[in-house]
């Protein structure tokens, strides 16, 4: 860790700066996770210029070909209480790129909406599920109980992803759209192979 990575961690709270470790993936390709940091912003921007229009059409509801610097400094700058992200990356310092992002809005006392994106490319690869469970993880320690997930209905991977946590869940769909509620109150239940 260079002293520049040093300087940035320890702005970070104790419990925060230790949720960074290494994940192996399903095909065994190793990557980063990480607490989102205000640094990240053009990380972030240029993550979303990756996405397909699918992708940016399923997290934001509507086409939105470019980040807005607003934005950006919006979704990196979390107080890592009621507003957390998580994200996924692959190599070091400035040629650090992010992979995915989860993250947790609070909504109630107990509640918060999370959302999720993962580059195209990297779909599939089980990142969005091991960052829901520690996002998730992280949540009950800061007395969370329910995620609520607000997707289309059409969105298939991330309804497969919220169904496959392993949480117990339910859902109701209306006007083409899926509200997923999934009591995180306890651990996944998730078989051993898939624990990390």
């Amino acid at each position: 860790m260079t002293n520049h990575e040093e300087q940035e961690d320890s702005k970070l709270p104790p419990d925060v700066a230790q949720l960074e470790t290494a994940l192996t993936l399903h095909d065994g390709s190793t990557i980063r996770m990480r607490a989102i940091r205000p640094e990240d912003d053009e990380r972030l921007r240029a993550f979303h210029s990756h996405l397909s229009p699918d992708s940016i059409m399923f997290r934001f509801f509507h086409f939105l070909p470019e980040l807005p610097s607003e934005d950006a400094a919006h979704f990196t700058h979390v107080d890592y209480l009621d507003r957390m992200a998580l994200i996924a990356t692959t190599g070091e310092g400035q040629a650090e790129e992010i992979l995915g992002v989860v993250r947790y809005d609070r909504i109630g006392e107990v509640t918060a909406e999370v959302a999720f994106v993962v580059l195209d490319r990297w779909q599939g690869h089980g990142i969005a599920t091991v960052l829901l469970h520690r996002l998730a993880s992280y949540a009950r320690t800061k007395g969370f109980t329910t995620f609520i997930a607000i997707t289309m209905g059409n969105n298939a991977r991330m309804i497969e992803v919220l169904r496959n946590a392993g949480f117990p869940w339910k859902a109701q769909y209306s006007d083409g759209t899926l509200e997923v509620v999934l009591d995180i109150s306890e651990p996944p239940a998730i078989p051993d192979f898939m624990r990390q």
